[in-house]
């Protein structure tokens, strides 16, 4: 519990010191996991949209399943795949039984405090993550500021969100000895937001966007 209460403490400095505990059960909650467990992804925007790390899209992979903290389980359809910023967005074929997290279009800055909640289907406390500083990773290279932090991760964390104090996803783990490099997300907050306006389509109905 030491942990836990270190990092609400914290966060209730952003949050006008109310809603802390809430606010890290939502984060958990809105962080899925995909298909067999192999990645995770958190939802965004309406509650129609599963931000996740484009390495966990397979190259032939066009669906995928989303499997949420309470058992329940939706299908979702690639609308966006970026591989050289590592982000992916699956579109869901009903709303997530979960409020949804805000992307956010700020990118941290070296110092600037975060939180990794985990995944919901392995033990363990949040982390109190720190931004160590920006720079180039060869396996993101349209990122010219990846995000280099202290967190300690294990395989399958990928595409799972690290949050900012007002609970906006700022980045998705992407990688790295402890999995502590994270791909920021911020220049994908402006696709989750058209998406969101538009609303969804159908699944049939909307085409698959080229993998890059």
């Amino acid at each position: 519990m030491v942990a836990l209460t270190a990092v609400t403490a914290w966060m209730a400095c952003g949050q006008s010191g109310t809603g802390e505990a809430e606010g890290i059960a939502k984060a958990e909650a809105a962080t899925v996991t995909l298909g067999n467990g192999h990645c995770a992804g958190v939802v965004v925007g309406q509650g129609r949209h599963v931000l996740t790390a484009a390495h966990c899209v397979a190259p032939d992979a066009s669906e995928e399943r989303t499997n949420f903290e309470d058992g329940r389980r939706l299908n979702g359809r690639y609308v966006f795949v970026d591989r050289g910023r590592d982000l992916a967005l699956l579109e869901l074929e009903a709303k997530a039984p979960v409020a949804p997290l805000e992307v956010s279009e700020v990118l941290p800055i070296p110092g600037a405090m975060l939180v990794f909640t985990g995944r919901h289907d392995r033990p363990g406390e949040p982390q109190r993550v720190m931004v160590e500083r920006w720079g180039r990773c060869p396996s993101l290279p349209d990122v010219p500021k990846a995000l280099f932090t202290t967190m300690h991760g294990t395989p399958g964390d990928s595409g799972a969100p690290l949050v900012d104090d007002q609970l906006r996803v700022v980045g998705l783990v992407h990688g790295g000895a402890r999995c502590n490099i994270a791909a920021p997300t911020g220049s994908v907050a402006p696709e989750v937001q058209r998406l969101s306006r538009e609303g969804a389509q159908p699944l049939a109905r909307r085409p698959v966007a080229t993998p890059r």
